[in-house]
């Protein structure tokens, strides 16, 4: 693959051909004659470093690439800003970031498109990734191991691994490309300003550490680079859901009309369900750079890098959680007093009440996580001849995922009577979105163990397996990478300046068991429940008054697991099995590639055109079990298998005009293809279950849907199309416009068919008459639509303006994309909304920076923001949710010091804020079919994540 730097290292070829020199050095100005070259002006040798300097390398590489890219440089060895690489990703053009659960951006999207749908390279190479799907969880990868990223919206011949969207490529550093010997040393501490939510496990104060190495031996024939980098740190997290609010006519407050003039009285729409939660994730994170390069001459260039990332996660949060809906099965009709309401539409919602007893439950969570990623490559360059050259690359990438979730639950309850005791409430549930909170009316309700019990409040005996308090659930997954590509090119004279051709090999193998346990409580001599909580596993209450409750119990629940007082049972041994697959692709691509290097009208031109011809073949293994899950049986465990492949042409186009006055224009054109989501492809599936006759439901005798994968599936394939005009203004300033457009020749949906029923077991219960068939959904190739936007970015330096401006900046970017494909959801369990936006796509998103840099003193304020959008994630239990994310604003602030002459040069100081104004993550939900208007959104999850404050210091010597 030709990465943005090696074009602009390509010799001149014709007498009109103009590049750009080392990135780090100048920028050459162009301006292209009719009929002679231009000669690039003497500049004075400055050096810069720090913001100034990412900024000058950033834009030479995207000047002097022949493809349209975005270029994220580091602004000194190990000097990256951010955690990890996501954030920077996610300020330019046209890419966007999503926050996580801990507030920390872990996936990037590119052009509105999925993170699925992009490609993700490692020094070139294809990247694993930690999850069951194919997205690249980027926080694995620490900002002070990067050198860059180079983001490729229009691909080329030779670029193995591209996305459908784009393709991002992160790059370390190369020890030959610098002189003498470099060592930085980079520490902070960093404070949370959420404090610390659950004592004990990660304090709000943590630590950054970086030691980065490069050197050169042997007379400049020998590189080596090396660095390592901990994080140390802790995500504090306040979450409220709020499911729905609806019209609940038991509860005496109910909604008989939609318009304003027929809701009167004490008429208005619940909060049926509410939860809030309160969390301390600890983090810390090794990472491993190791780089040896070896060039003893023009002829011979070998390079072997590692990298490897350990990534430890332990997250321990309470919960509780309130419904009205537990009221009907628990028996109790609330009494609702001091009721506030709220009126907004046709829809009058009662936002803050009293009520004299409610079902409360309230639950603890303990998650621990492993991630270990490795990557090995080597890349060897040999000259065979004046024209010839050839390249072997040999790689190997494995990541292994170990994950346990432990959580149990119960409520308030009466030992002496046994029974569930209900208390009363104060509540406040704006609908904008506002602080909630739920206020128990007696002190210490909620934290007494003496007083509380595990089990359902809701008392629901008709639930099978009563006994069940909680699970254990611990997945595992490990995806392997394996790939040799040999290439040879050929320099040629004329029009087109260069052939590439090769093949490449990749071997591909990912394995996900699910694997889960169910909590079941003990019985005592008489056969009753032990329902006690033991005081060796009770804790020092959550303190929830930023939620309206003083304090919530706390269980150490992986103690409880091991102390023998519950049992561990295997449970929905029908649904995880059917997640528990291993999926192999070996995937075989012949690339060619022809460089334009020439003149065309008096104007410079250069590019490429290429092609790939890849041959994928594909199979899984997964599961099918028959039986009932209240007896598992493995004898009725199924083995189901499946496969295909394919051959797929792609063609490739890019075409770079560089005019005079530093004018450059771009067009690219290609067809891409991504291939199907790694979980979808699975040969398992789950098995449905008959619906029984509860509370004379109209549905008794109905399957519940099972689920499926789908071995069989192709790839998404796209056609894009790319315009780009670019001005530059000396080294660190230009602007640019572009318009993409991506057709969609196919695209994977979920489709809902019916599945035979006679084979699976009658577990209907007694009297309930299972139907024949049950409803099935799987993923399926079907039509596509199209993805098209407007891009725009601009780098200015103050001094353009006046002199006095001199150090000032900014940097903008804006891109506003549309898209005409729905993702048809046919399944209403999991989302009301039956057609929803595409995944990923945020109508509008910018950012922006302005900085100064000068005589030491460098100052930086960062905003970025994305429009509404809708996002599915993959939870611990290997199950996707899709929610429509409200607009995300984030904004950082660095401030910074450099000693530049002296005793102290080399030692810089920096005060870093992350997430400045405390924005919190929000996600809507369509109001469920029981309200009146069903197209009001109320808010669903809300997410404070805090401030993150660092102070550090820098030393390079």
């Amino acid at each position: 693959m030709k990465t943005a730097q090696q074009h602009r290292q390509r010799p001149a070829r014709g007498r009109h051909h103009v590049q750009p020199v080392a990135a780090a050095c100048a920028l050459l100005f162009i301006a292209a004659g009719a009929a002679q070259a231009q000669q690039p002006e003497q500049l004075e040798t400055v050096v810069v470093t720090g913001i100034r300097r990412s900024i000058e390398s950033s834009v030479a590489l995207k000047r002097g690439s022949d493809s349209i890219i975005e270029v994220i440089s580091a602004e000194d060895l190990g000097k990256l800003p951010d955690a990890s690489i996501a954030e920077s990703l996610a300020r330019l053009p046209g890419l966007t970031g999503q926050r996580g659960p801990d507030g920390r951006v872990n996936v990037i999207s590119i052009r509105g498109l999925s993170p699925e749908f992009s490609g993700v390279l490692l020094n070139g190479r294809e990247m694993v990734s930690s999850n069951d799907s194919r997205a690249v969880e980027f926080d694995q990868f620490p900002a002070e191991l990067v050198s860059g990223a180079s983001v490729y919206k229009t691909p080329d011949g030779t670029l193995i691994g591209q996305g459908l969207s784009g393709t991002v490529d992160i790059r370390t550093v190369r020890p030959l490309d610098s002189r003498g010997r470099q060592i930085a040393v980079n520490l902070r501490g960093e404070r949370n300003s959420n404090g610390t939510l659950v004592p004990g496990v990660a304090s709000p104060t943590g630590t950054r550490f970086s030691l980065s190495y490069v050197d050169q031996f042997a007379n400049n024939t020998i590189g080596v680079a090396a660095g390592f980098a901990r994080l140390d740190s802790s995500s504090q997290t306040k979450q409220t859901e709020l499911v729905e609010y609806g019209d609940y006519t038991p509860f005496g407050l109910p909604l008989s009309g939609n318009k304003p003039a027929q809701v009167g009285g004490n008429q208005a729409l619940l909060p049926m369900f509410w939860t809030a939660t309160s969390s301390t994730k600890k983090n810390v994170r090794d990472g491993l750079m190791v780089v040896l390069e070896y060039k003893p001459n023009d002829s011979l260039h070998s390079q072997l890098d590692l990298y490897y990332s350990k990534f430890d996660t332990h997250e321990v949060g309470g919960k509780f959680a309130q419904s009205l809906f537990g009221n009907w099965s628990a028996g109790i009709a609330p009494a609702l007093s001091n009721v506030g309401t709220t009126q907004i539409g046709q829809n009058t919602y009662a936002t803050s009440a009293t009520t004299s007893q409610l079902v409360a439950n309230v639950g603890n969570f303990d998650t621990k996580r492993t991630d270990n990623i490795a990557a090995l490559g080597w890349n060897t360059e040999l000259k065979l001849s004046d024209h010839w050259k050839g390249v072997a690359d040999l790689s190997y990438s494995r990541d292994k995922r170990n994950e346990r979730y432990t959580e149990a639950y119960g409520g308030p309850y009466d030992h002496a009577a046994k029974q569930w005791t209900y208390g009363a409430y104060q509540w406040n549930v704006p609908i904008d979105g506002s602080p909630q909170t739920f206020t128990p009316v007696q002190a210490g309700y909620l934290s007494n163990p003496s007083k509380m019990a595990f089990g359902d409040v809701q008392g629901m005996d008709w639930v099978p397996n009563e006994a069940w308090i909680g699970a254990v659930r611990h997945p595992e997954i490990k995806d392997e990478i394996k790939s040799l590509r040999l290439s040879l090119k050929r320099d040629l004279d004329g029009f087109f300046s260069g052939l590439t051709g090769g093949v490449n090999y990749t071997e591909r193998s990912k394995d996900v068991a699910k694997n889960e346990d169910r909590i079941l409580m003990s019985k005592d001599a008489a056969g009753n429940y032990i329902r006690s909580i033991p005081s060796a596993v009770v804790g020092t209450p959550f303190d929830m008054s930023w939620a309206g409750i003083p304090e919530l119990l706390r269980v150490d629940v992986p103690a409880l697991v091991q102390g023998g007082t519950v049992s561990l049972e295997e449970g929905q041994f029908s649904k995880w099995v059917a997640n528990n697959s291993n999926v192999r692709e070996k995937v075989t691509t012949a690339f060619g590639k022809l460089d334009i290097d020439s003149e065309l009208f008096g104007v410079s031109l250069r590019g490429n055109v290429g092609v790939q011809v890849a041959h994928a073949k594909q199979n899984s293994d997964g599961w099918e079990y028959r039986g009932n899950d209240e007896a598992p049986d493995p004898t009725l465990l199924y083995k189901r298998s499946g496969g295909t492949s394919y051959t797929d042409v792609l063609p490739s186009l890019n075409l770079v005009a560089d005019f005079r006055n530093n004018w450059i224009a771009r067009f690219g054109a290609a067809t891409t293809i991504v291939r199907p989501n790694i979980v979808d492809m699975r040969a398992g599936t789950s098995t449905p279950s008959v619906i029984g006759d509860l509370a004379g439901t109209p549905h008794a005798g109905e399957w519940t849907t099972a689920y499926a994968g789908n071995p069989e599936l192709k790839p998404w394939r796209a056609t894009g199309f790319d315009l780009s005009v670019e001005r530059y203004f000396g080294k660190r300033s230009y602007v640019s416009v572009a318009a993409f457009r991506k057709n969609l020749l196919s695209y994977i949906y979920n489709q809902l068919t019916a599945v035979d029923a006679s084979g699976f077991p009658q577990v209907a219960p007694p009297g309930v008459t299972p139907k024949p068939i049950a409803p099935l959904i799987r993923p399926a190739n079907g039509s596509g639509g199209k993805v098209e936007g407007y891009e725009f970015a601009a780098s200015l330096e103050g001094a353009l303006l006046h002199p006095a401006l001199e150090g000032f900046g900014v940097v903008f970017s804006a891109s506003k994309l549309s898209s005409s494909i729905r993702d048809q959801n046919p399944d209403p369990t999991v989302s009301t909304e039956r057609n929803v936006p595409l995944n990923g796509l945020s109508g509008l998103s910018n950012s922006l920076t302005l900085y100064y840099e000068n005589h030491g003193i460098s100052a930086r304020i960062s905003q970025r923001y994305r429009s509404p959008f809708t996002a599915t994630t993959r939870d611990i239990f290997l199950n996707s949710t899709t929610l429509q994310q409200a607009a995300d604003k984030v904004a950082d602030l660095q401030l910074g010091y450099a000693f530049e002459d002296g005793s102290y040069k080399g030692l810089s100081v920096l005060l870093q804020v992350s997430n400045l104004f405390d924005k919190p993550t929000m996600n809507r939900k369509t109001v469920g079919p029981n309200a009146p208007d069903a197209t009001a959104l109320t808010p669903n999850y809300i997410r404070y994540f805090g401030r993150a404050t660092l102070l550090g210091v820098n030393y390079k010597f």
